[in-house]
């Protein structure tokens, strides 16, 4: 936006939003701005650092349950699936993250599953997005002043603890980085000897935003409205020069919804509130948006979870607020239009970007979010940005006293942001803690009281979990996921006549879900029903072949019943999706018991690489070393064995037959 020369002598300090050369504010020159939002932007959320991860929230499938991200074997799927493809063949969903996906696979070769390290990469990435606001909204604002104010309100904006302590709304911190980083090349596309190299910038930086999440193809309308009605050469260029600037985001956008609807079949959410009707849909989308603007301005109610009541009225009161709260957005467009029209930017980007989510037919089930803020609420930051450094100038032209009450009024805001996200940082410490404040908000919702039973079910309380699940029931009679988890509890209790009726009830109601067929097939094999038992589990590796673990439970029954050639095969499979402890160690029995011990050895000294302490393969490996004579070193593997499991007979005999 900032097309002035910087040799002008021009010393007249005026409103922000007059066209003002940077010098006049050398307050804000230096790199002493960017550190102070660098601590802006750190310190704060430094305490998501001690937190574990969601497994409710999707952390633990994602992550510790995701084979995509524990190898680079997966990088196809990676970037040509959908994300949950991992977990289920024939469940259709639309989300598209490879961007997401492929950051976690990093992080997790750094780090492993050590929750630290992906919190640390959601810091350093909320950072780096203020950091790229600050220069995005310098090319924006003539004065700097107004470019610090944004990034500063972005910074401590308490509705972005979501978006930052959760490790798997990290799809939000991405889009808005790549966003900011593709319009900040955009923005200086007008300088010259640049065209080239910032298109190449601006075109890869928006891919991988298109990559990250589906809000970033609003990037394409948003460059349009600017060149047209903000650039400050718009009236020199011609149409087709205004089009040389942004085509290449439009032929992007059409290669990436061409990709998209031939890798996975559609765009929209396969799974949202399809049942609403339009006029339903546009009401809805009247009350979401006033909810919306009403958190951004006062961000003190704010949960994990937000029930959505579609409107079927008009004249109900959330439709009217957000009708309200439209008419204010259209009046302050008007008014910074005419006093600051780089401000009235600020409006457009937070109703462009804001509006794919306003739509309840594309949603799941989480229509409502505070991470949905996240890349809309930088246009809001633009916009009281602008007006924070406008207050500003108005009162250094009066006396000291006016300056003083605005830095107090300023530092009271910034304490009350940083106590709103110190304080809210816990509730995502672990799940039991987020989801029991969320229910206490909504203590009504099934989907809270289903998560809750999951998380008691994780820590090992079966009592607590069971009660939560049914309260579920109670609420959602025919909710697959508690019914399943219920039988899944039955079983594991051996209550098996419960658990089958529970899982053939969830089959019954969802044919595709792989994990009532796993868990129905555990509950045959503890009866006996052997027959039965492999008919599930062949049923669920057909619905989902990445799960190492059905593949490991199928050779197990073909192992105990002596099958080791169809036992190889599956334990094989599981460790071309994943190599796991369990499938090396059967492995290793399995060559053993043919008689083929170089294979077997290899099989278990690959299961003490993964770990070391695996007292089986110590046992076994000891027992080959003694065969072919290496007696040294059978004794201390069989040692190494004895100190895992000090009382076993069979490693105990084994030591006095060596020794003998």
């Amino acid at each position: 936006m900032n097309n002035h020369a910087e040799g002008t002598q021009t010393q007249a300090v005026t409103a922000p939003g007059a066209d003002l050369p940077y010098h006049v504010a050398p307050l804000f020159s230096g790199a002493w701005p960017l550190a102070v939002l660098l601590l802006l932007a750190l310190l704060p959320y430094a305490g998501i650092l001690r937190n574990d991860f969601t497994y409710i929230y999707d952390d633990k499938a994602q992550i510790i349950d995701n084979p995509y991200v524990h190898s680079f074997g997966h990088l196809r799927e990676v970037l040509t699936t959908p994300v949950w493809s991992f977990a289920d063949a024939h469940g259709m969903t639309n989300y598209y993250r490879p961007v997401m996906t492929f950051g976690f696979l990093i992080c997790y070769q750094i780090f492993g599953p050590w929750a630290f390290g992906f919190h640390l990469a959601s810091l350093l990435l909320h950072a780096a997005v203020v950091m790229v606001l600050y220069l995005f909204a310098k090319q924006l604002f003539p004065y700097r002043g107004a470019a610090f104010a944004a990034a500063g309100l972005f910074a401590l904006h308490p509705v972005h603890v979501e978006s930052v302590a959760w490790i798997s709304a990290v799809t939000d911190l991405e889009v808005t980085f790549f966003f900011l980083l593709t319009f900040w090349c955009f923005l200086q596309l007008d300088k010259p000897h640049r065209g080239l190299l910032l298109q190449f910038g601006m075109a890869g930086c928006f891919l991988l935003a298109l990559l990250s999440k589906e809000q970033a193809l609003t990037l394409a309308v948003l460059a349009v409205i600017y060149e047209h009605f903000y650039r400050d050469d718009r009236p020199k260029t011609t149409w087709v020069e205004k089009f040389g600037r942004y085509g290449v985001l439009w032929l992007l956008v059409v290669a990436y919804l061409f990709m998209r609807i031939h890798l996975i079949g559609s765009f929209a959410h396969a799974m949202g509130w399809v049942r609403l009707t339009p006029i339903e849909t546009l009401y809805s989308a009247f009350a979401l948006l006033g909810q919306y603007l009403f958190k951004l301005i006062l961000p003190a109610h704010l949960f994990a979870f937000y029930i959505f009541h579609p409107s079927d009225h008009l004249f109900s009161t959330p439709v009217l607020g957000g009708i309200g709260g439209l008419i204010l957005c259209v009046a302050a467009f008007v008014a910074l239009w005419k006093k600051g029209r780089p401000a009235s930017f600020g409006i457009l980007w937070m109703l462009c970007t804001l509006g794919p989510v306003l739509n309840a037919r594309w949603m799941g089930s989480y229509v409502l979010a505070d991470r949905y803020f996240y890349l809309p609420s930088v246009g809001f930051c633009l916009v009281v940005g602008w007006a924070g450094a406008a207050l500003w100038e108005a009162a250094s032209r009066r006396q000291r006293t006016w300056r003083w009450a605005v830095v107090a009024g300023t530092g009271l805001i910034a304490i009350l942001c940083v106590l709103r996200i110190v304080t809210r940082i816990p509730d995502w410490q672990d799940d039991i803690t987020l989801i029991s404040r969320a229910l206490a908000a909504e203590p009504d919702e099934f989907i809270l009281h289903d998560a809750l039973g999951d998380a008691y079910w994780l820590r090992g309380d079966g009592t607590l979990a069971e009660r939560e699940w049914k309260e579920t029931l109670r609420l959602k009679p025919n909710f697959v996921r508690a019914i399943n988890a219920l039988g899944a509890l039955c079983a594991k209790q051996g209550r098996y006549d419960e658990a089958e009726a529970y899982l053939q009830r969830a089959i019954l109601l969802n044919p595709n879900d792989s994990d009532a067929h796993l868990n129905l097939g555990a509950a045959y094999a503890e009866t006996g029903k052997m027959d039965l038992a492999e008919e599930q589990f062949r049923i669920a590796i057909s619905i989902a072949p990445l799960n190492f673990g059905a593949h490991n439970v199928l050779g197990k029954l073909y192992f105990d019943s002596g099958r080791l050639k169809e036992a190889e095969q599956q334990f094989s499979q599981s460790l071309q999706v994943e190599p796991n402890l369990a499938a090396y160690d059967h492995l290793g029995y399995i060559y053993e018991r043919s008689g083929d011990t170089g294979r077997a050895e290899a099989a278990f000294k690959a299961a003490l690489a993964m770990n070391g302490a695996d007292g089986h393969a110590h046992y076994h490996l000891g027992l080959i070393c003694a065969a072919s004579g290496r007696n040294a070193q059978a004794l201390v593997e069989l040692q190494t064995a004895l100190a895992a499991d000090p009382n076993n007979p069979e490693i105990l005999s084994a030591l006095a037959k060596l020794r003998r």
